[in-house]
């Protein structure tokens, strides 16, 4: 139900970028609470997930725990209200701002399950909630920094590409179905190269900007970062090149790891 891939990768990216911007030096405690919030949003957003496409997955994932009758629409929507009631309790504890950056992250998700996701503007909720995480994690242990807003240009290409990784399983059945998103508009070869290519412009931006910019004080972390999203790109791109229903599962973990990464670099490089 909840989705556990890409609750496990979010939750990792919570960690590591609490660790960076604190330069490890933070209270046990804060991070478990910070892991907390961040994991109610996500069983939230994966749950409503699974009530919103039981009609298709009846259809094309009869397997799935709602057709296949292992857990019930009710029993959906109380893990729902149970992800959003762990998230108030814990992300409310961090004062307004932090909490309400946590809330519209997790709003744009939950706006995702209920409308953006069948029409072709299904990317938008990445690329504006995505760049949220690490903003949120400094604004809770150390405080807001304008320079982490560089994400949203740096990493637009990046967070649509993500997008598409994850939804590039589903693209086949989503052709099928009508649905007017970029699976079913794209269909899953052209979806797979449009995710290389828009992945690629992030560690390209990175690399440019962090030759230049003075503001970069730790370059190396930059351009390493770059060069390890870079590799994870090439990576998945080739999979899918040579098995594409493998690639096509694969995507999704090697993009999101290697936005992660570059998210770490940035951060680790403005000091």
């Amino acid at each position: 139900m909840p989705h556990p891939i890409p609750i496990l990768v979010v939750l990792i990216a919570v960690a590591g970028f609490a660790v960076v911007v604190t330069h490890g030096k933070m209270a046990r405690g804060d991070l478990a609470w910070l892991l907390l919030a961040m994991l109610g949003g996500q069983l939230a957003i994966g749950a409503l997930n699974e009530i919103v496409d039981a009609d298709l997955d009846a259809r094309f994932k009869p397997t799935k725990p709602i057709p296949a009758g292992v857990v019930s629409v009710r029993g959906a929507w109380g893990m729902v209200v149970a992800g959003l009631a762990l998230l108030v309790v814990a992300g409310a504890r961090f004062g307004p701002i932090a909490f309400g950056l946590l809330c519209g992250g997790t709003a744009l998700g939950l706006g995702y399950d209920l409308w953006w996701k069948r029409t072709p503007w299904s990317w938008a909720p990445y690329l504006l909630a995505l760049p949220l995480l690490p903003i949120w994690v400094r604004a809770v242990l150390v405080g807001f920094d304008p320079r982490l807003l560089l994400l949203y240009p740096l990493g637009a290409g990046a967070m649509a590409a993500v997008h598409l990784a994850q939804s590039l399983p589903d693209a086949e059945r989503d052709r099928a179905a009508g649905l007017r998103n970029p699976g079913g508009i794209l269909g899953s070869r052209r979806m797979s190269l449009a995710c290389w290519l828009l992945a690629l412009t992030a560690p390209a931006l990175v690399i440019a900007i962090a030759a230049v910019w003075s503001g970069v004080a730790v370059r190396p972390a930059a351009l390493g970062a770059a060069s390890i999203d870079a590799a994870l790109i090439a990576i998945a791109a080739l999979v899918t090149g040579a098995n594409p229903a493998f690639g096509a599962r694969l995507a999704f973990p090697l993009i999101a790891a290697g936005a992660v990464v570059l998210g770490f670099g940035w951060a680790l490089a403005l000091g």
